[in-house]
């Protein structure tokens, strides 16, 4: 049996209705939400939601292949990941997100990039988020500021990593960050 997946055709017996919305918190990068619904068959639910402004990724590529890629500490976790460049929009909707990823990789790493690519998006947590990324690929890059002007609550070490290097990272799990394993499958995609 083959599979074709059609984005139009019918869902209803897969929707699910809001019967009410309640914010629980707004901080300053998300909201908390709690929502009750009906499944399909008509059954209550509960749904909650965390809502985010969405982000961008870029995956950097330098003249000779390598990637710029940071290292960071990642709170929730209590330890550093290896990850492509990355960010949040400003405001859901506010800001564009080709004009975020610019941003972010000057930032985070001091590069700016002469040729762009917009490759995909992704859901990060769909269960019970709504961030979306958008995914991006640079080259062209160039180094403009060695010196790093992210956020002030922001501390990153730049690493230069052979493509094939960050591929076997990934098999041996030593990279671990959704969005980064994204942008290395786009990558390996499109090699074959």
């Amino acid at each position: 049996m083959s599979f074709e997946f059609n984005p139009e055709r019918d869902i209803s017996h897969l929707k699910e209705t809001t019967v009410s919305q309640a914010t629980l918190h707004k901080s300053v990068v998300v909201n908390f939400r709690h929502d009750q619904v009906l499944s399909p068959n008509g059954q209550p639910c509960v749904r909650d939601v965390v809502e985010h402004p969405g982000g961008v990724v870029v995956m950097p590529i330098l003249d000779n292949g390598d990637f710029v890629m940071v290292e960071q500490w990642r709170y929730p976790l209590g330890k550093t990941l290896l990850e492509f460049p990355a960010g949040k929009l400003e405001a859901r909707g506010k800001e564009d997100p080709f004009e975020a990823i610019q941003r972010e990789l000057l930032e985070e790493t001091g590069y700016k990039a002469n040729t762009w690519e917009k490759l995909n998006y992704l859901y990060t947590a769909p269960g019970f988020c709504d961030e979306k990324l958008y995914l991006y690929k640079a080259t062209g890059l160039t180094l403009v500021n060695e010196t790093h002007v992210g956020d002030d609550d922001e501390f990153l070490d730049i690493h230069q990593v052979p493509a094939n290097k960050a591929v076997e990272l990934a098999r041996q799990g030593h990279i671990t960050d959704a969005k980064t394993l994204s942008l290395l499958f786009h990558h390996l995609a499109a090699l074959q």
